[in-house]
């Protein structure tokens, strides 16, 4: 398919409205950029893996986000040079909508270690637990009617009347991505205020989920609007209020030793245990101090 207005395809897909739009010329200079910096993080979350004491498995979204994106970048480099079918554009556009969703969950389980950090199992309120599970399945049905949206693109080119079963699937993903993270961010701030939660932890995650947000409330605008002219449409809100937010939120959660900032459940247990090994230590002094004094009084 080539990106002329005039191919069926190409105005069947675009009443689909989805993010980022079709790559065009304009694109080749912040894709490259884009690729550098995430080609940049590579030895980063290498580092990460390697290393024994920041090994974790919050790092496997993470990992896949950045695949995703890299391979995003490199197709639609591609194409802003090329003309290209309707494969490689819907590879382009399962990348774009899949990626973010992976930045989510991890924020999720940062927040869940985060209590976990601070308060042994059995003093966890219930509600924490269930609305842990209820992020987990928001966002695993948001990746599935992004895919199933994705995956139906093809079949929509020959038959229109599937166009908006599309959209529907490509909006519910969204609108879920939305509340998963604003769930997140606000559970955050409850957990902080109500429980003995250190405000490092809270701040970081606000920090990320903020990023998140704002990627949220761009792609939920982008793909409710039905202007083509709005500045929400525009390539510059793509590569500014997607793109540049989704890579500050993924610096973070690579930026940091996640197991050491989140030691979770067992980090706790460890912490107790050494502490009341500390606190022994002066009553195990004392005692010899008196063993020693018992001879000499002896004698």
């Amino acid at each position: 398919m080539s990106s002329t207005a005039t191919d069926p395809a190409y105005k069947a897909i675009s009443n689909i409205n989805f993010t980022g739009g079709f790559p065009t010329s304009a694109d080749l200079a912040p894709s490259i950029v884009f690729l550098i910096l995430y080609a940049l993080t590579v030895p980063v979350l290498l580092w990460r893996w390697f290393r024994k004491s920041d090994r974790t498995t919050l790092l496997i979204r993470p990992t896949i986000f950045q695949a995703c994106r890299i391979g995003m970048l490199v197709i639609r480099a591609y194409m802003s040079k090329n003309t290209y079918g309707a494969g490689l554009l819907i590879a382009e556009l399962v990348l774009v909508s899949i990626g973010f969703l992976f930045l989510i969950d991890p924020v999720s389980e940062c927040w869940k270690t985060q209590v976990a950090s601070h308060m042994p199992k059995q003093e966890q309120p219930g509600w924490i637990l269930r609305l842990s599970w209820l992020i987990k399945i928001l966002i695993l049905v948001a990746i599935a009617t992004a895919l199933g949206g994705s995956v139906m693109i093809s079949s929509a080119i020959d038959n229109p009347s599937k166009l908006d079963t599309v959209k529907h699937l490509r909006q519910t993903s969204t609108v879920i991505s939305f509340v998963a993270v604003i769930v997140i961010a606000l559970a955050a701030i409850l957990t902080h205020y109500q429980y003995p939660i250190d405000l490092r932890g809270t701040i970081y995650i606000m920090t990320v989920a903020a990023c998140l947000t704002i990627v949220s409330v761009y792609r939920l605008v982008q793909t409710f609007s039905n202007n083509p002219n709005d500045a929400v449409r525009s390539r510059a809100a793509f590569w500014i209020l997607q793109m540049t937010f989704e890579f500050f939120a993924f610096v973070l959660l690579i930026g940091i030793s996640l197991p050491t900032w989140f030691p979770g459940e067992k980090g706790r247990l460890s912490k107790v245990t050494s502490d009341e090994e500390m606190a022994r230590i002066p009553q195990t002094q004392q005692h010899q101090a008196q063993f020693q004094q018992y001879p000499q009084q002896s004698q």
